[in-house]
């Protein structure tokens, strides 16, 4: 992130409109013309050139030369462009270069806004895993059959603002959604142990009544988590406060998996109660709770 962050100070407007011609030039182009570009910014191809240079060498772009001389844009400088939209709007005021977390397809961050309230400013990177996994998974890719990681990852930030919209009104304990630009969902920070580090916990059923209180909850409102599991409930154990985190792949009430999907967070959230903290809970009981009553 330092490299990103640089790179985003010593940028100007000018640079900033070259790197968003690149971004509209990706939805036409494997690489995008230096003649598009120069067409589209109004500016000559010289001056076009010289700033692609210092965009090259800040690792913004990434260049290819063969029967034309092309340029797309790197993950650093989707992140600039997503920075530079979140800053001016005022969602953003600084950054930590340490995340708070790094996973397989996403980086969290915390960051203050100019008036100086803590957020969680979450990145994601569908690129680390397969182009075959995602697709497999992932509703909003849809039938696409050329779509770019960097659209990809703007897809699922899309998509996981969209759920924190729903189910935070609903009143389901996840983060409250401040923002989303691209790739990049702004919320609330994000503060606790992950339920794999298995914290101590006074009451253990009681937590997982309240994790199945919250699936109850999103099921009523139409949203399904479809990847649940220890590793995406956070819970702060002195006062059993809890967050269920990690929500791009979620799937509407009506899809034609959503029952499986229900069925299979239900049961990874029992299994893991089971084993870690000895709760007897049947897979059955609990989908019955969620479909009936808690």
């Amino acid at each position: 992130m330092y490299a990103t962050v640089e790179a985003f100070k010593s940028l100007s407007e000018e640079e900033f409109k070259l790197l968003r011609s690149i971004e509209v030039g990706m939805a036409k182009f494997m690489y995008v013309p230096v003649e598009y570009l120069s067409s589209f910014t109004k500016w000559e191809e010289e001056r076009v050139i010289k700033m692609l240079k210092k965009l090259h060498e800040l690792g913004l772009v990434q260049r290819r030369k063969g029967a034309y001389i092309g340029f797309i844009l790197t993950t650093r400088g989707y992140d600039c462009l997503a920075l530079n939209a979140l800053v001016k709007r005022g969602v953003i005021g600084s950054l930590s270069l340490k995340p708070l977390g790094v996973g397989k397809e996403s980086d969290v961050y915390e960051g203050l806004t100019p008036s100086g309230l803590r957020i969680a400013v979450k990145f994601h990177r569908l690129g680390r895993i397969s182009f075959r996994a995602t697709r497999r998974y992932r509703i909003y890719v849809g039938d696409r059959r050329h779509i770019s990681w960097l659209y990809q990852s703007r897809l699922a930030a899309e998509r996981e603002y969209e759920a924190l919209k729903i189910l935070y009104d609903a009143k389901v304990e996840v983060p409250k959604p401040i923002s989303h630009n691209r790739h990049v969902v702004v919320m609330d920070i994000i503060e606790g142990i992950p339920l794999f580090e298995k914290p101590r916990l006074k009451e253990p059923l009681n937590v997982l009544i309240r994790v199945l209180g919250n699936i109850k909850r999103g099921y009523e409102c139409g949203v399904i988590h479809g990847d649940l599991s220890e590793y995406n409930i956070i819970i702060k154990p002195e006062i059993e406060e809890l967050k269920i985190i990690d929500w791009p792949q979620w799937v509407p009430k009506g899809h034609p998996e959503a029952v499986n999907l229900l069925r299979r967070d239900i049961a990874n959230v029992i299994n893991f109660f089971r084993r870690k903290y000895r709760v007897k809970f049947s897979e059955e009981r609990a989908l019955e709770l969620v479909l009936g009553g808690i």
